[in-house]
């Protein structure tokens, strides 16, 4: 099936909802498209979760007293030195605690995560990919259940201005495009943290079909626009708010001289 089909039989489908309220007359309608990037985002991730109870009771006492062996820690809880060794081990691995000398000593980081009482995992190399639209300036869900059009130079761009390219936003506004596109936060031994962006790349940029249907409210005599987006499969709130200030009375000029 070709474009041009995919994209009439698309439009027929949503048109039908219209045709079913009496009220409202389809007047015409207009195709066009929206860039979307798909991104791909480098970043380290840490899970935190709460501070295990031994861990607490053996940073609690690197705090107040000063530790030269395992097995004196051992002595004051009544615990396997295997235990205490492993937890040390574990607690230098993430720089919670350091040597100094012959003493244990906490680090600001094991102090900050006592006082949390939270403990920070290993850092992780993660990879997530984002469809991000740079007028709306927001990712933008995918509905997979629709058929996704996406058109390469027969069908004009939409004429808005103060879009926003991905690669010139703020890291923190990166994590919340992360934290919108519905990436897992939640793991089963905490919550995952962004600890770092490392990159942001463009791998492709889509020209995404919308379809502008324009509308005559028979009841209350009124033109309007509304726009179906292709990628969503919904109607397109923020289009249609910026297409009905810039064309609806032209649009009635035009239909119902």
């Amino acid at each position: 099936m070709s474009k041009n089909s995919r994209i009439e039989e698309e439009v027929s489908k949503v048109a039908e909802s219209f045709l079913e309220q009496p009220h409202l007359r389809l007047l015409g309608r207009e195709n066009c498209v929206y860039p979307l990037q798909l991104v791909e985002v480098e970043m380290k991730t840490v899970v935190r979760s709460q501070m295990d109870v031994l861990m607490k009771m053996i940073l609690k006492i690197l705090e107040l007293l000063e530790v030269k062996q395992a097995s004196e820690i051992s002595e004051l809880l009544a615990v396997e030195v295997i235990f205490v060794e492993h937890m040390l081990e574990l607690m230098k691995k993430n720089k919670m605690i350091k040597r100094i000398e012959t003493t244990y000593r906490l680090t600001s980081s094991g102090l900050e995560q006592l006082k949390q009482g939270t403990f920070a995992h290993d850092l992780m190399e993660e990879q997530v990919k984002l469809s991000y639209s740079p007028y709306h300036k927001e990712v933008m869900k995918r509905e997979y259940g629709q058929n996704v059009l996406d058109e390469d130079n027969e069908i004009l761009d939409i004429p808005f201005d103060n879009q926003s390219d991905i690669m010139e936003l703020h890291d923190s506004h990166v994590r919340q495009l992360i934290e919108d596109s519905g990436y897992e936060f939640l793991v089963e031994n905490g919550q995952k943290l962004i600890e770092e962006i490392d990159s942001i790349e463009v791998k492709e940029t889509l020209r995404v079909v919308c379809f502008e249907f324009h509308l005559h409210d028979q009841t209350e005599d009124t033109v309007f626009i509304r726009v179906w987006n292709t990628w969503t499969g919904q109607f397109d709130v923020k289009f249609e708010d910026e297409l009905n200030q810039k064309k609806a009375r032209k649009l009635r000029e035009k239909y119902l001289k």
